[in-house]
C-alpha cells in the first residue's frame, strides 16, 4: 500500500498520519458496505463523522474525495476525483415538493425529478455551501464558504454568494486555466 503524505496536517507524524488513515479506511468501508451500501465508490474517499447519504439516491465517487464532517448528500451526485468538501456543505433537490397546486398542502405535493448533479475533477467546496440538484460544477472549480450554488459553473473559476455567481477565475489568465485543464485531462485519460 502506497500512502500519499501530502495533505498531512502540519506538525502531524507520518506514524500518526498512517494510524488515521487505516481507520479512516475502516470508517469508508463501513460506510459503503454497511450503513450506506447504495453509494458506489472506485478509490480512496474519506468520509468524516455525521455524513450521510440519502437512500434511493445515485451517488458515486471517484478517486480522493473528501467529505467534511456533517455534510448531507440528499439528492443524485456523481463525484469524480480528487474533490474537497468542508464540514456542512449539502446538496439538495431543485423539485423536492411541489408548492404550485391550488388546494393541496406542500406536505402532500409530489416529489419532482432534480436530475444528477455533476461535481467534475479537481473541485473545493468550502463550508457550509449548499448545491442545488441538477447542476455542474466545472473541473478546477472552487464554492465559497457560505454559498448557494443554483446554476452550472464553469471550470477554474471561483464562486460565491447567495445565489452564488462568479467572484473571479481561479487563475491569472486563459493560458493558466488551458494548462491546468490539460493536466486534468492528461492524468484522467
Amino acid at each position: 500500500m502506497r500512502i500519499n503524505y501530502h495533505n498531512t496536517i502540519l506538525g502531524e507524524s507520518k506514524f500518526k498520519f498512517i494510524i488515521r488513515y487505516l481507520l479512516n479506511i475502516a470508517r469508508t468501508w463501513y460506510c459503503f458496505h454497511i450503513k450506506y451500501p447504495w453509494v458506489k465508490y472506485k478509490g480512496f474517499v474519506r468520509v468524516m463523522p455525521h455524513t450521510s447519504f440519502a437512500k434511493g439516491m445515485k451517488i458515486e465517487m471517484g478517486h480522493n474525495v473528501q467529505f467534511g464532517e456533517y455534510c448531507n448528500i440528499a439528492t443524485s451526485v456523481i463525484f469524480r476525483n480528487n474533490i474537497l468538501m468542508a464540514g456542512r456543505v449539502c446538496f439538495v433537490g431543485k423539485n423536492d415538493h411541489t408548492f404550485s397546486t391550488p388546494g393541496e398542502l406542500i406536505w402532500n405535493g409530489e416529489r419532482g425529478d432534480s436530475g444528477i448533479t455533476y461535481i467534475e475533477d479537481d473541485v473545493w467546496i468550502c463550508h457550509n455551501a449548499t448545491i442545488v440538484g441538477g447542476v455542474t460544477i466545472g473541473k478546477g472549480a472552487i464554492i465559497a464558504a457560505g454559498a448557494v450554488v443554483t446554476q452550472n459553473v464553469p471550470p477554474c473559476e471561483i464562486w460565491g454568494g447567495v445565489p452564488a455567481k462568479k467572484i473571479r477565475d481561479r487563475f491569472n489568465n486563459n493560458t493558466e486555466k488551458d494548462k491546468h485543464i490539460a493536466y486534468l485531462e492528461q492524468i484522467y485519460n
